[in-house]
């Protein structure tokens, strides 16, 4: 690695550092821009690969850490440069595909590794609450409470019937912002490179997308989970099945540009499918449903797409 690779990837780190501090001011627009904490480590890593990368997340480690101390030290490891490394890591591994040729890992793959990966993280914490002889649902609902109140809003029956409606699945709320605002700052930074003509891999076709065979067996796990425990174990359970369901929304949705893709009028079709999508609050159920149906009897068969490979990329 050259110098001006490794001054490039330490101002990539310190961007990313930045950006994780903005969330301290309390400030709204800076706020929104701490969500995009992980856009210079993926944009370094997409870019330079793995190595620079690691400096840039060593980089804005030790600078949260002398100008932070160990808690936001530890939060940004956690929440940003540890999942950022190890994203990038897999997603520009090459191995050889069904002909032989290597290729780059699947999406599909990918994105059933990080539910999984988001699943068992919220197990861990939400055992460990539970380890203690606590209510869950309790706790966050105190917690929520709390947070109101610290927020000057009087806790009057509307508002205590919101906080009963996110206490059911709090914690599947939380993993699965984390889990859109890592995908959401993936695909900028990969927009990004592949403007700039950077880009290590090729952007993947959403309509070709496939999920891992057992992204299934874990999900019916969790839902057989449900039906057979209760309290704290129901809890999780439910959460956690929540979060496994995700990866088969863009199963669905994958579908869906896939037949798209066979009609001249694609584009006109995609626009008013997520217009619909946005507006109906049960569409992101029927969707994920049907990411499931494809996934058990491959709707699309082994070729998903006629036309249109290239405007999907």
């Amino acid at each position: 690695m050259s110098s001006r690779d490794t001054l490039t990837s330490i101002g990539a780190g310190l961007g990313s550092a930045l950006l994780f501090l903005l969330v301290l001011t309390g400030n709204p627009l800076a706020l929104l821009l701490s969500y995009f904490g992980h856009l210079p480590l993926f944009v370094i890593g997409l870019w330079r690969g793995p190595k620079s990368l690691l400096v840039a997340a060593i980089a804005a480690c030790v600078a949260l850490l002398l100008l932070g101390g160990v808690l936001p030290f530890t939060v940004f490891l956690v929440v940003i440069a540890g999942p950022a490394t190890m994203l990038t890591r897999v997603a520009l591994i090459m191995r050889a595909d069904d002909s032989g040729k290597p290729a780059f890992i699947q999406p599909g793959i990918i994105l059933a590794a990080m539910a999984l990966a988001v699943s068992v993280m919220m197990i861990v914490i939400l055992a460990t609450v539970a380890a203690d002889g606590l209510d869950i649902q309790g706790v966050i609902a105190h917690f929520l409470s709390t947070m109101y109140t610290e927020m000057g809003v009087p806790l009057t029956p509307d508002v205590q019937q919101i906080i009963v409606m996110f206490q059911t699945y709090f914690p599947a709320i939380a993993a699965l912002s984390w889990y859109l605002m890592v995908l959401v700052n993936v695909m900028i930074a990969q927009a990004i490179l592949v403007r700039a003509g950077k880009n290590l891999r090729p952007t993947p076709s959403l309509a070709s997308l496939s999920l891992p065979g057992w992204s299934m067996f874990v999900f019916a796990l969790a839902g057989a989970s449900i039906a057979f425990s209760d309290g704290n174990l129901a809890y999780m359970a439910r959460n956690v099945a929540v979060v496994l369901a995700v990866p088969f929304l863009f199963q669905g949705l994958a579908l869906v540009h896939g037949q798209a893709a066979r009609w001249p009028q694609k584009r006109m079709i995609l626009t008013v499918f997520y217009i619909v999508t946005v507006l109906s609050s049960w569409s992101f159920i029927a969707i994920c449903g049907l990411g499931i149906v494809e996934h058990l009897i491959r709707l699309r068969g082994n070729q998903p797409m006629t036309r249109g490979n290239e405007e999907d990329r």
